[in-house]
């Protein structure tokens, strides 16, 4: 029979096995997510805190994404906001202000979040990736830290199950953290490529100028 501290040990023993297999399921669906997805389609609760850890703003919507170069990030509550990536440009949509401000994708995204999200690549190309523990959580936890110091962003933390993706926590270069976490998921279905293109309003004031 086992005495108490051969127990013990054989309980650690077990547990570090299952949460290294775990590591390595997490890792590959961080992977796979980087490599293998063409499109994207969630929903979305986001929460930004400032450097103090006040929340600012809390909001609500949908994202789809189509790999690569396009996006589309609505915002539908508590205010309507539009963004647009249509593969050449970047369109915002600032419903209550009437007014659209267009970029170039290149200009836009070269040192957003988002735009490190748009080709598929290995993820260590583009960001040193360490595991991280995360108390009170179910999801196993990755920080991504941009190889890029022209980033806007120092780190992209991103939680991670079974399914893929789940959260994801951006710190920028002022300390100001947004938290972003994706309802309903679903990975490589059609979606209708009109969600990815951007029709000016005719009451909007345009800001800039498309390529």
């Amino acid at each position: 029979m086992l005495n108490k501290a051969t127990m013990l040990t054989v309980l650690i023993f077990i547990s570090s096995i299952m949460q290294s297999a775990w590591a390595e399921e997490g890792r590959q669906k961080l992977n796979d997510f980087f490599t293998t997805m063409n499109t994207m389609q969630s929903g979305f609760t986001q929460e930004v805190f400032d450097e103090r850890g006040q929340l600012k703003q809390k909001s609500s919507g949908m994202v789809f994404v189509q790999r690569p170069g396009r996006f589309r990030w609505q915002y539908s509550a508590p205010n309507t906001h539009l963004i647009v990536a249509d593969g050449k440009n970047v369109w915002e949509h600032d419903i209550e202000l009437e007014q659209v401000t267009v970029k170039p994708s290149q200009q836009a995204l070269s040192a957003a979040p988002i735009g490190m999200l748009m080709n598929k690549q290995p993820v260590e190309k583009q960001f040193k990736v360490t595991e991280m523990q995360m108390q009170d959580s179910n999801l196993e936890w990755f920080k991504l830290t941009p190889h890029k110091r022209d980033s806007g962003f120092s780190s992209m933390n991103l939680g991670v199950n079974k399914t893929g993706i789940q959260e994801m926590v951006l710190e920028d270069n002022l300390g100001q953290q947004t938290y972003i976490r994706f309802q309903g998921m679903k990975l490589n279905i059609p979606i209708d490529v009109n969600r990815f293109q951007f029709q000016l309003p005719a009451n909007a004031d345009l800001i800039g100028k498309p390529s």
